[in-house]
């Protein structure tokens, strides 16, 4: 397990924004170990069905077509970069929106359960998981995956992979 810095920025949903996003990373030598892209227009659609399917309480239709309207014209990217600060200074620099936040990049063999088990260790000291992402090739031995947790946990989430 490592702590990794995650760099998130708010990107135009239109053709060739993540081109330029990554022309930036290329020029400085910035290499992507990671990325999340979502949708924020469909991640609200997510949350509506959700919402809907569970009973919870489903605020006035209006109200979400107002939301919709304002978020269609954006994405969420996530990425895990190998010099994070340089990252965000660059974006900045190029006008981007971004923020930050501390992840725990686990490194883990590439074979059926191994996600559950982490996750399982997790639970086991009360901790969730905001979000996860990550990949490998199929044939790889070994895949990447990045997990948030609420700040409030994160001293404790950092030490259940120490070993």
């Amino acid at each position: 397990m490592a702590e990794g810095k995650q760099v998130s920025v708010i990107l135009k949903n239109e053709p060739g924004e993540l081109a330029r996003l990554s022309e930036i990373f290329e020029r400085n030598h910035i290499n992507i170990l990671a990325i999340s892209i979502q949708n924020a227009k469909n991640f609200l659609m997510e949350l509506f069905r959700a919402r809907e399917k569970t009973g919870r309480r489903i605020t006035m239709a209006d109200h979400y077509r107002g939301i919709l309207r304002e978020t269609a014209s954006y994405s969420l990217i996530r990425l895990l970069v190998d010099r994070p600060d340089e990252a965000e200074e660059e974006l900045l620099s190029n006008g981007y929106a971004t923020d930050s936040s501390k992840v725990l990049v686990l490194a883990m063999d590439n074979r059926p359960g191994i996600l559950g088990k982490m996750a399982r260790q997790l639970a086991l000291e009360n901790i969730n998981i905001d979000y996860v992402y990550g990949s490998a090739m199929d044939d790889a031995e070994r895949s990447i995956f990045v997990f948030h947790v609420d700040e409030n946990d994160w001293e404790r989430a950092s030490t259940v992979f120490s070993d």
